[in-house]
């Protein structure tokens, strides 16, 4: 992907690099995943939980509540610094993940110049109730230049 430029460094030049980021994953669209909330320091997202995400249980894979985990991080910090790739993450899994949809949210811990620590908590929502599954914790790290004050 080519150099976001200039405009990277407005809420919304954010947005739309992850927008297009994003739909140039294939994993992504794989996945199905879809942002639900984007804001500074915060995102949520979701996906179907399809049968072919699931274990010998009947329950989402660790791989993919991991995944969920892995990529809210990313993208929450991507809403204070920009391009980002993970540098590292921690997971515990809570609770078996069965349900019509997964979803998680991520929030800015700390915001630094060249790296974010970002806390997530995913989810698995069966019949309109919401369980938590897995808390994960972040480090994120900024690429390319900032062209900002380095404040989120």
């Amino acid at each position: 992907m080519t150099s976001p430029g200039p405009a990277l460094f407005t809420h919304e030049g954010r947005q739309a690099f992850l927008a297009r980021a994003t739909g140039n994953s294939g994993f992504t669209r794989f996945m199905g995943t879809e942002l639900t909330r984007f804001e500074p320091g915060v995102v949520e997202i979701s996906l179907p939980l399809r049968t072919d995400l699931t274990q010998h249980h009947g329950h989402a894979h660790g791989a993919v509540l991991g995944y969920l985990a892995d990529t809210v991080c990313a993208w929450t910090a991507a809403t204070v610094v920009g391009d980002v790739v993970t540098a590292e993450y921690k997971i515990n899994f809570l609770a078996p993940a069965r349900g019509e949809t997964l979803w998680a949210r991520g929030e800015v811990l700390r915001p630094g110049r060249r790296q974010v620590v970002v806390r997530a908590e995913v989810y698995a929502r069966s019949g309109g109730e919401d369980t938590l599954v897995a808390a994960a914790l972040a480090t994120v790290a900024a690429v390319g230049e900032r062209q900002d004050s380095g404040k989120p």
